[in-house]
C-alpha cells in the first residue's frame, strides 16, 4: 500500500470513529475492512485507544452549572417579598398613607408613567438574565473546546509513541486537521520533524508546520530544524519552504548545510538557488 494510501485510510478510519461519513461511505469502508484483517485491526487499536484517552479527557472538567435560573428567580423573589415587608411596615407606620397614595396614583399622568417604569424594569431583569443566558453558553463552548483540545493532543502524543510508522503518520494527520492546535502539538510536531526515524513522518510533519508557520515559534523551530535534516527529500523540502515564506534568516543556516562533505549535488544546487533568493 502506498504512502498516499495509507493517509486516505488513516483519515478514513477517523472519520468512521467520528461518524462523519454518509451511510454509503460507511457501508463501503466497513466491506473494505472485511477484506484486510490487518486495516481492521488498526482500527480496533485506534478506537481503543481513544476510549481510553477519552476517559482520561473527562476527568478534570467541571460541568456549567444547571442552576442558574433557580438562583436567579431565587434572588427576584427575596427581593420582592423584601419590598412587600417594607411596604407593610410603612403602612402600619402611617394610616393614612394608602388612601393618599391611591388618590395620587389614580392621576392619569401617574399611571402612565408607572406603567412605563414596569416595562423598563422588566426590560432591565429580562436582558441582565438574557446576558447571564450568553455568558453560560460561552464558557460552555470554551470548555468544550478546551476539552477537545486535550483529548486530540493526548491522542497524537500517544500515537507519535507507537513504534509503526503508519501510526506516527496517523498522529500527524490527526494534528493537521486541527485549525488551532495548542502548544503541546506544534511542540510535537517540532519534536518529530527533528527526531524522526522515518522521512515521510517528518515530511508531513513538516506540512503540519508549514500551515502554522505565522506562529513565531513555529518559525523559530523551523530555522532550528534545517541543520538537523539529513534525507535530501526534507533538506529539498525543508529549503522550498524558507522560499516560500522568505525567510532571510535561513541563509546561514542553509549555507552550512551547503558545506556538508556528503551532500549530494543536486541538493547542493537547489539549497544554492534558495539562498540567492533570499538575499
Amino acid at each position: 500500500m502506498s504512502h498516499k494510501n495509507n493517509d486516505e485510510l488513516n483519515l478514513l478510519m477517523m472519520d468512521y470513529i467520528n461518524n462523519k461519513m454518509t451511510a454509503a461511505d460507511r457501508l463501503a469502508f466497513e466491506a473494505m475492512l472485511a477484506t484486510d484483517p490487518e486495516a481492521s485491526q488498526e482500527l480496533a487499536e485506534l478506537r481503543q485507544m481513544m476510549a481510553l484517552v477519552e476517559q482520561r479527557g473527562e476527568q478534570g472538567l467541571p460541568e456549567p452549572s444547571a442552576r442558574m435560573d433557580e438562583r436567579f428567580y431565587a434572588m427576584l423573589d427575596q427581593q420582592v417579598q423584601q419590598d412587600q415587608q417594607e411596604q407593610a411596615a410603612e403602612i402600619t407606620n402611617s394610616p393614612g398613607m394608602m388612601s393618599r397614595f391611591w388618590q395620587w396614583f389614580s392621576l392619569p399622568q401617574v399611571q402612565k408613567l408607572a406603567y412605563g417604569m414596569g416595562f423598563l424594569v422588566v426590560g432591565l431583569f429580562v436582558g441582565h438574565y438574557a446576558h447571564l443566558l450568553k455568558q453560560q453558553d460561552e464558557l460552555v463552548a470554551e470548555r468544550l473546546l478546551i476539552k477537545d483540545q486535550q483529548i486530540q493532543a493526548l491522542t497524537v502524543l500517544s500515537l507519535l509513541d507507537m513504534p509503526s510508522a503508519n501510526k506516527r503518520i496517523m498522529a500527524v494527520n490527526l494534528a493537521g486537521m486541527s485549525k488551532q492546535p495548542n502548544q503541546q502539538i506544534l511542540d510535537a510536531m517540532l519534536t518529530t520533524l527533528q527526531q524522526d526515524s522515518n522521512v515521510n513522518v517528518r515530511l508531513e510533519a513538516l506540512e503540519v508546520l508549514a500551515s502554522h508557520a505565522n506562529n513565531p515559534q513555529v518559525r523559530q523551530g523551523l530555522l532550528q530544524s534545517i541543520k538537523q535534516q539529513q534525507s535530501p527529500m526534507v533538506q529539498i523540502a525543508m529549503a522550498d519552504l524558507m522560499r516560500q515564506l522568505n525567510e532571510t534568516r535561513a541563509v546561514e543556516p542553509l549555507r552550512e548545510m551547503i558545506e556538508q562533505q556528503d551532500l549530494i549535488e543536486p541538493v547542493r544546487t537547489e539549497l544554492n538557488d534558495t539562498v540567492n533568493e533570499l538575499i
